[in-house]
């Protein structure tokens, strides 16, 4: 008895591997020209619930791609994109609207930089999901690991 849905079946796992690279929590969403490599959380200092989040974001597209927000399904977890900036000597953070990837190009949300801030985070989570807002629609979800760096 032949089986209808073998070929449709095995076309589905097929592109399941394919889009599977084996780097834990890296992710690339399908027909989106960004990748998100090394993303990861700190753990919040005991009692506290703000912390940040750290990524690398490549676009090896040829167009910019603009990052305006990270949403978050996780309960009572509210995310800001920040940046830390040196202003006549003194260590200042402040809130962006948005963050170009350049085309060709990386961005490294990073300890002393570009960052985000996490609000209501207890830490408990072994991974967090963020989901970047692409100017002009869309989001790519991006699993963050939980770590006490």
């Amino acid at each position: 008895m032949a089986r209808p849905y073998g070929p449709v079946v095995a076309g589905m796992l097929a592109i399941l591997v394919a889009s599977c690279d084996g780097s834990g929590h890296d992710r690339q969403s399908l027909g989106s020209p960004l990748k998100f490599d090394n993303a990861w959380v700190r753990v919040p200092v005991a009692g506290r619930t703000v912390t940040a989040a750290y990524c690398d974001v490549i676009n090896p597209g040829d167009m910019p791609v603009d990052i305006v927000g990270f949403e978050t399904n996780h309960p009572g977890l509210r995310v800001e994109i920040h940046e830390s900036i040196e202003h006549d000597g003194m260590m200042q953070m402040r809130r962006l609207a948005r963050v170009t990837i350049p085309a060709k190009a990386t961005v490294s949300f990073a300890p002393g930089g570009k960052h985000l801030m996490l609000f209501g985070f207890d830490g408990s989570a072994a991974d967090v999901t963020l989901a970047a807002t692409l100017a002009g629609g869309g989001t790519l979800p991006v699993v963050f690991a939980t770590r006490p760096e």
